[in-house]
């Protein structure tokens, strides 16, 4: 089938026409969205920016224009613009993820009165018992998480954020006590 066919199918609202640009086109466009959205992170993205483009070149064929490109030019150029948008997308979300997680971290801590910031820091852990001395430095220093931290200790991970609250406590009553 023709280029023009398709088209023409596609412009009447009839899906043969865009089951056809599937046919001859369908394997350029799954090669160009995997090479542009190409980390590992990306790869559950593929099919939705597929049915995303074949979705676009339904309601852009009509203002396809012959004298400017050929069919496979606009389909790619289609394409490549789609999997760019949700590579875009993708950064932005993690982008945002990072800064929601900072902001945790900063309303958590602030950075004038955080203990992790302070020399005594180290000595401050004393107050705690050996056990929780152990979960905090896992927890904050090394960042393992708490289903490690918990399976190194063969305790249950509700535990280890039990021990983490009464820790925090203990931490900020000395630093308190430290501060007075």
């Amino acid at each position: 089938m023709k280029d023009e066919e398709i088209i023409s199918l596609i412009r009447q609202h009839d899906f043969t026409g865009l089951e056809k640009m599937i046919e001859i086109y369908g394997e350029t466009i799954i090669k160009t969205i995997r090479g542009v959205l190409s980390e590992s992170s990306e790869r559950n993205l593929w099919s939705d920016c597929e049915n995303e483009v074949f979705y676009t070149l339904w309601k852009k064929i009509p203002s396809y224009v012959k004298e400017k490109s050929s069919l496979a030019t606009f389909v790619m150029v289609v394409t490549r613009n789609k999997a760019i948008d949700f590579k875009r997308k993708q950064c932005l979300q993690i982008s945002r993820q990072a800064n929601l997680e900072t902001e945790k971290i900063d309303k958590n801590y602030n950075q004038e009165v955080c203990p992790l910031m302070k020399e005594q820091f180290l000595e401050l852990l004393d107050v705690l018992s050996a056990q929780d001395q152990l979960i905090f430095l896992h927890y904050y220093f090394y960042q393992t998480p708490p289903a490690d931290i918990a399976k190194l200790l063969g305790i249950k991970t509700s535990a280890i954020y039990n021990h983490l609250t009464r820790g925090k406590t203990q931490l900020q009553n000395a630093l308190k006590e430290e501060l007075a």
